[in-house]
Protein backbone atom coordinates (compact mmCIF):
# COMPACT_ATOMS: atom_id res chain seq x y z
CA UNK A 1 0.00 0.00 0.00
CA UNK A 2 2.88 2.37 0.79
CA UNK A 3 4.64 1.47 -2.45
CA UNK A 4 1.47 2.13 -4.44
CA UNK A 5 1.20 5.61 -2.88
CA UNK A 6 4.87 6.51 -3.36
CA UNK A 7 4.90 5.29 -6.98
CA UNK A 8 1.82 7.35 -7.73
CA UNK A 9 3.37 10.41 -6.10
CA UNK A 10 6.78 10.12 -7.76
CA UNK A 11 5.18 9.76 -11.19
CA UNK A 12 3.26 13.04 -10.92
CA UNK A 13 5.07 15.50 -13.15
CA UNK A 14 3.67 18.52 -11.32
CA UNK A 15 1.45 18.92 -8.28
CA UNK A 16 0.33 21.43 -5.70
CA UNK A 17 -0.92 20.80 -2.18
CA UNK A 18 -1.76 22.72 0.97
CA UNK A 19 0.01 21.49 4.09
CA UNK A 20 -0.93 22.19 7.71
CA UNK A 21 1.99 21.08 9.87
CA UNK A 22 2.52 21.02 13.62
CA UNK A 23 6.09 20.88 14.94
CA UNK A 24 6.22 19.84 18.59
CA UNK A 25 9.13 21.00 20.77
CA UNK A 26 9.89 20.02 24.35
CA UNK A 27 11.15 22.69 26.76
CA UNK A 28 13.79 22.13 29.44
CA UNK A 29 10.93 21.84 31.94
CA UNK A 30 9.39 19.04 29.86
CA UNK A 31 6.50 21.10 28.53
CA UNK A 32 5.41 20.23 25.01
CA UNK A 33 4.82 23.25 22.77
CA UNK A 34 3.15 22.87 19.38
CA UNK A 35 4.06 25.27 16.57
CA UNK A 36 1.55 25.24 13.67
CA UNK A 37 2.32 26.33 10.12
CA UNK A 38 0.23 26.41 6.96
CA UNK A 39 1.98 26.26 3.59
CA UNK A 40 1.33 25.77 -0.09
CA UNK A 41 3.82 23.47 -1.80
CA UNK A 42 4.26 23.32 -5.58
CA UNK A 43 6.50 20.70 -7.20
CA UNK A 44 7.55 20.22 -10.82
CA UNK A 45 9.75 17.23 -11.43
CA UNK A 46 12.59 16.67 -11.73
CA UNK A 47 14.05 19.70 -9.95
CA UNK A 48 11.75 22.56 -9.02
CA UNK A 49 9.86 23.32 -5.83
CA UNK A 50 8.28 26.30 -4.10
CA UNK A 51 7.05 26.26 -0.49
CA UNK A 52 5.27 29.35 0.78
CA UNK A 53 3.99 29.75 4.32
CA UNK A 54 0.54 31.34 4.42
CA UNK A 55 1.22 33.70 7.35
CA UNK A 56 0.85 37.13 5.71
CA UNK A 57 3.21 38.85 8.15
CA UNK A 58 5.79 36.32 9.29
CA UNK A 59 5.83 33.62 6.63
CA UNK A 60 8.98 32.08 5.21
CA UNK A 61 9.05 31.21 1.50
CA UNK A 62 11.46 28.88 -0.27
CA UNK A 63 12.06 28.76 -4.03
CA UNK A 64 14.23 26.33 -6.01
CA UNK A 65 14.47 26.41 -9.80
CA UNK A 66 17.07 23.71 -10.44
CA UNK A 67 20.01 26.13 -10.34
CA UNK A 68 19.58 28.40 -7.33
CA UNK A 69 17.51 28.60 -4.18
CA UNK A 70 16.07 31.59 -2.38
CA UNK A 71 14.57 32.12 1.08
CA UNK A 72 12.36 35.11 1.75
CA UNK A 73 11.25 36.17 5.23
CA UNK A 74 8.22 38.46 5.21
CA UNK A 75 8.60 39.27 8.92
CA UNK A 76 11.73 41.40 8.44
CA UNK A 77 11.52 41.69 4.63
CA UNK A 78 14.88 40.06 3.95
CA UNK A 79 15.92 37.39 1.49
CA UNK A 80 18.98 35.41 0.52
CA UNK A 81 19.96 33.57 -2.65
CA UNK A 82 22.50 30.76 -3.03
CA UNK A 83 23.60 28.26 -5.65
CA UNK A 84 21.84 24.93 -5.36
CA UNK A 85 22.49 21.35 -6.50
CA UNK A 86 20.93 20.24 -9.80
CA UNK A 87 18.51 17.76 -8.19
CA UNK A 88 15.63 18.17 -5.78
CA UNK A 89 16.91 15.28 -3.62
CA UNK A 90 20.30 16.93 -3.08
CA UNK A 91 18.69 20.30 -2.41
CA UNK A 92 16.40 18.86 0.29
CA UNK A 93 19.45 17.25 1.90
CA UNK A 94 21.39 20.53 1.73
CA UNK A 95 18.75 22.75 3.34
CA UNK A 96 18.18 20.14 6.07
CA UNK A 97 21.87 19.74 6.89
CA UNK A 98 23.18 23.29 6.49
CA UNK A 99 20.15 25.39 7.40
CA UNK A 100 17.92 23.16 9.51
CA UNK A 101 14.96 23.89 7.24
CA UNK A 102 12.24 21.35 6.53
CA UNK A 103 9.61 21.55 3.83
CA UNK A 104 6.46 20.02 5.32
CA UNK A 105 6.57 16.29 4.62
CA UNK A 106 9.81 16.66 2.65
CA UNK A 107 10.40 12.89 2.71
CA UNK A 108 7.48 12.57 0.31
CA UNK A 109 9.06 14.97 -2.20
CA UNK A 110 12.12 12.86 -3.00
CA UNK A 111 12.43 11.17 -6.38
CA UNK A 112 12.20 7.78 -4.63
CA UNK A 113 10.12 8.44 -1.52
CA UNK A 114 9.59 4.74 -0.76
CA UNK A 115 13.32 4.18 -0.26
CA UNK A 116 13.63 7.24 1.98
CA UNK A 117 10.63 6.35 4.12
CA UNK A 118 11.69 2.71 4.58
CA UNK A 119 15.35 3.47 5.29
CA UNK A 120 15.26 2.60 9.01
CA UNK A 121 11.94 0.76 9.28
CA UNK A 122 11.96 -2.47 11.30
CA UNK A 123 8.26 -3.34 11.12
CA UNK A 124 4.92 -2.01 9.94
CA UNK A 125 1.21 -2.71 10.05
CA UNK A 126 -2.14 -1.75 8.63
CA UNK A 127 -3.96 -0.09 11.53
CA UNK A 128 -7.27 0.08 9.69
CA UNK A 129 -9.52 1.96 7.29
CA UNK A 130 -10.49 5.37 8.64
CA UNK A 131 -12.41 8.46 7.52
CA UNK A 132 -10.18 11.52 7.35
CA UNK A 133 -11.25 14.87 5.89
CA UNK A 134 -14.31 13.25 4.36
CA UNK A 135 -12.26 10.58 2.56
CA UNK A 136 -11.70 6.93 3.41
CA UNK A 137 -8.06 6.20 4.07
CA UNK A 138 -5.75 3.31 4.83
CA UNK A 139 -3.92 4.04 8.09
CA UNK A 140 -0.42 2.53 8.17
CA UNK A 141 2.04 2.58 11.08
CA UNK A 142 5.78 1.84 10.95
CA UNK A 143 8.35 1.33 13.67
CA UNK A 144 12.10 2.06 13.61
CA UNK A 145 15.01 2.37 16.00
CA UNK A 146 14.93 6.17 16.23
CA UNK A 147 11.53 7.18 14.84
CA UNK A 148 8.07 5.72 14.49
CA UNK A 149 5.75 7.13 11.86
CA UNK A 150 2.21 6.85 10.57
CA UNK A 151 0.61 7.73 7.28
CA UNK A 152 -2.98 7.92 6.09
CA UNK A 153 -3.42 7.20 2.36
CA UNK A 154 -6.57 8.00 0.41
CA UNK A 155 -8.37 4.98 -1.01
CA UNK A 156 -9.33 4.89 -4.69
CA UNK A 157 -7.71 5.86 -7.97
CA UNK A 158 -5.60 8.65 -6.45
CA UNK A 159 -3.74 7.11 -3.46
CA UNK A 160 -2.47 10.41 -2.09
CA UNK A 161 -1.09 10.94 1.43
CA UNK A 162 -3.53 12.90 3.60
CA UNK A 163 -1.74 12.80 6.95
CA UNK A 164 1.83 12.04 8.02
CA UNK A 165 3.03 11.82 11.64
CA UNK A 166 6.60 11.26 12.88
CA UNK A 167 7.50 10.49 16.51
CA UNK A 168 11.16 11.03 17.51
CA UNK A 169 11.72 8.26 20.06
CA UNK A 170 15.30 9.14 21.03
CA UNK A 171 14.59 12.81 21.84
CA UNK A 172 13.47 14.04 25.25
CA UNK A 173 9.69 13.84 25.57
CA UNK A 174 9.41 12.05 22.20
CA UNK A 175 8.12 15.08 20.26
CA UNK A 176 5.94 14.62 17.20
CA UNK A 177 5.82 16.28 13.83
CA UNK A 178 2.56 16.03 11.91
CA UNK A 179 1.37 17.34 8.58
CA UNK A 180 -2.11 17.23 7.07
CA UNK A 181 -2.37 17.52 3.29
CA UNK A 182 -5.44 19.01 1.61
CA UNK A 183 -6.52 20.64 -1.66
CA UNK A 184 -4.40 18.29 -3.73
CA UNK A 185 -3.89 19.26 -7.37
CA UNK A 186 -2.23 16.14 -8.83
CA UNK A 187 -2.05 17.62 -12.34
CA UNK A 188 -1.32 21.24 -11.46
CA UNK A 189 -0.49 23.67 -14.23
CA UNK A 190 2.85 25.31 -13.45
CA UNK A 191 5.39 27.50 -15.20
CA UNK A 192 9.00 28.43 -14.49
CA UNK A 193 8.12 31.78 -12.92
CA UNK A 194 6.59 29.99 -9.91
CA UNK A 195 10.01 28.66 -8.85
CA UNK A 196 12.20 31.74 -9.42
CA UNK A 197 12.09 34.31 -6.62
CA UNK A 198 11.47 37.92 -7.66
CA UNK A 199 12.18 40.25 -4.72
CA UNK A 200 9.27 42.57 -3.88
CA UNK A 201 10.00 46.29 -3.78
CA UNK A 202 11.72 47.45 -0.62
CA UNK A 203 13.10 44.11 0.58
CA UNK A 204 16.75 43.70 1.59
CA UNK A 205 19.14 40.99 0.44
CA UNK A 206 21.28 39.44 3.19
CA UNK A 207 24.44 37.38 2.91
CA UNK A 208 23.33 34.24 4.73
CA UNK A 209 20.20 32.13 4.48
CA UNK A 210 17.72 32.84 7.30
CA UNK A 211 16.89 29.73 9.32
CA UNK A 212 14.03 31.37 11.20
CA UNK A 213 11.64 34.15 10.30
CA UNK A 214 10.84 36.67 13.01
CA UNK A 215 10.06 40.40 13.08
CA UNK A 216 13.01 42.70 13.59
CA UNK A 217 13.46 43.81 17.24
Amino acid sequence: MLKEMTEYLRNLQAFRVQAFSVDEVVTEAGTKIQLPTSSVITVARPNRVASEQLDDKNGLSFFYDGKSMALYCRADRTYAVAAAPPTLDATIDLIRKDYGIEAPGADLLYSRPYDVLMEQVKSGELVGHELLGGKMTRHLAFQGDEVDWQIWIAEGAEPLPLRFVITSKTMKGQPEFSVDFSRWEPQAKVDDTMFAFTPPAGVKQVATMPTTCRPSP
